[in-house]
């Protein structure tokens, strides 16, 4: 299950935890304000995401099944209140309300019809708790979880004979969410975040039809936060952390999860058909790269990296003792980016990359009946390009910890002789852990 990526962060945590414990003397060890994290706070925050929906229909015999996806921007705004626990830990609660556009298409026409149908989530809420370690006085590692309620707004039409339908429809939707963040403080009480979540929605059947539909949602914020009343973080300067210099090589690893929405267009004869298609799954990734510190509050450098993942859609219609299906899985994708970052403490660096990707999409469509049956496959690598933010936070010893989301598209690919097309995207976020060579 796509949760499973707080089990990465979990170890990244565990992980800093014991290395700070065994590569640093307590003398060393930043001074830690018990009381920095502690208050109310309201705060806003923009980002993206994907919509991801398994739709099962059913009429006169004939089922349809498909995964359909979307994807927009979304803002929202929050406020809640922490408790630093102890000097290194603190839990606290959270209420958000969200709007957002991540809006799913799809459309047909025949000779003498056409129907089409759009979803798109617009306002949603949620009610979370969070927890998490300090690694540094200014930087908080964390997860979160709870409730979240979303209504989506449905639409659709049809025509036929000179006939013609529509509807248009809100439906809402209880789920649960999770997902994990890093925020960092800045100064006079205001703090800076990014934060992944994955929200499961319950399956429903919508009511005076045989549609029944589950969405899935996949999001990243980037928030700024203001904290009444709280303590100040103690500046790192004067821990030896802060004369960390960070030039040099690393080799990291990450772990996460990705989401897919697939362009699809078909044609035959006087018929067409699009659709966007969605998969998610889990995501693992290898990295490298270099960093340069070109000033003090300032760093650039490259990176390359290669991910593995197979966020698949599938449709499939069946009836009359035929059936069809289509599958699209992305898989394999490499990178080559430059990133470029500021550094609000000596020991967090906020950052962007962006840069050249390529991946690997394999194509299967398969029709049976009549006792006969045709089958397409075909495997590609397409090329296109990709940009997101991230955190990340020096530890100790050379080892860092970050979260950082990525958007790629890539290129519009042709088969089936010019009567098929694709056009992939994908957002990733992924949790890593990385040591850099020659750090004292």
């Amino acid at each position: 299950m796509i949760y499973r990526i707080s089990v990465s962060l979990a170890g990244v945590l565990a992980a800093s935890s014991l290395a700070q414990a065994q590569d640093r003397r307590v003398a060393d060890l930043p001074p830690y304000d018990s009381r920095a994290w502690t208050g109310f706070y309201v705060g806003a925050a923009v980002g993206g995401g994907a919509l991801v929906e398994r739709q099962v229909s059913s009429t006169g015999g004939a089922t349809l099944t498909e995964d359909t996806g979307g994807q927009g921007v979304l803002a929202s705004v929050y406020g809640g209140y922490d408790f630093q626990v102890m000097p290194r830990a603190l839990v606290g609660v959270l209420v958000e309300g969200t709007w957002s556009n991540l809006q799913s298409n799809a459309s047909a026409q025949v000779p003498g019809a056409t129907a089409s149908i759009s979803t798109q989530p617009n306002l949603g809420f949620s009610a979370l708790i969070r927890a998490g370690v300090l690694p540094t006085p200014g930087t908080l590692l964390y997860l979160i979880g709870g409730y979240s309620g979303q209504n989506i707004h449905s639409s659709g039409t049809a025509s036929a004979g000179g006939a013609f339908a529509s509807f248009s429809r809100d439906d809402f939707f209880n789920g649960w969410t999770i997902g994990s963040g890093v925020e960092t403080m800045l100064s006079h009480g205001w703090s800076a975040k990014l934060e992944y979540r994955f929200t499961q929605f319950e399956s429903r059947n919508l009511p005076g039809s045989t549609f029944t539909v589950q969405p899935y949602e996949h999001a990243i914020r980037a928030g700024l936060s203001y904290k009444f009343g709280a303590g100040t973080a103690h500046d790192e300067e004067a821990a030896p952390i802060a004369k960390a210099n960070w030039t040099g090589p690393y080799l990291g690893v990450a772990g996460g999860a990705s989401s897919a929405v697939t362009r699809t267009t078909a044609t035959f004869g006087g018929a067409n058909a699009s659709i966007d298609g969605g998969g998610q799954n889990l995501l693992g990734s290898v990295y490298g790269g270099f960093d340069y510190q070109v000033a003090d509050q300032a760093v650039i450098g490259i990176m390359v990296d290669a991910s593995w993942s197979n966020p698949q859609s599938t449709m499939t219609l069946s009836g009359g003792g035929a059936t069809a299906s289509v599958t699209v899985s992305p898989s394999m994708s490499w990178s080559v980016l430059g990133r470029a970052g500021f550094l609000p403490t000596p020991s967090t660096l906020i950052y962007a990359v962006a840069g050249y990707t390529a991946e690997t999409v394999g194509t299967t469509a398969i029709a049976s009946g009549g006792g006969g049956t045709a089958l397409f496959q075909s495997n590609d690598t397409l090329s296109g390009w990709t940009i997101g933010p991230g955190i990340e936070t020096a530890l100790s010893g050379g080892w860092s910890t970050k979260i950082e989301y990525r958007y790629s598209q890539y290129e519009t690919h042709t088969m089936l002789g010019g009567g098929a097309t694709i056009q992939p995207s994908t957002q990733s976020v992924r949790a890593g852990f990385a040591y850099k060579f020659g750090v004292p």
